[in-house]
């Protein structure tokens, strides 16, 4: 049986912004929902490629990616890896 270990990380805007590759437009990301209450993000190129640096980053030291929930102004991650 495996055994895991967990880690939640919790990123502001700030932090995701600071790793944009190219200095943008003053373009916010939205959050879009719909009728039936799913919800989704949607941030531009440049903006999905910064969040791509924030995952990789704890990515590459071995963790799991297991789901992400966007708030506002923040980014939760919950990983996991083998104990």
């Amino acid at each position: 049986m495996s055994r895991w270990q967990y880690r939640v990380t919790v990123h502001s805007a700030e932090e995701i912004l600071g790793r944009l590759p190219e200095s943008v437009a003053e373009i916010p990301p939205m959050l879009y929902c719909d009728t039936e209450g799913i919800c989704y993000f949607d941030a531009g190129d440049p903006f999905l490629r910064a969040i791509e640096a924030v995952l990789n980053g704890i990515g590459d030291r071995g963790w799991e990616l297991v789901q992400v929930a966007f708030r506002a102004q923040q980014m939760i991650c919950f990983w996991k890896q083998p104990r």
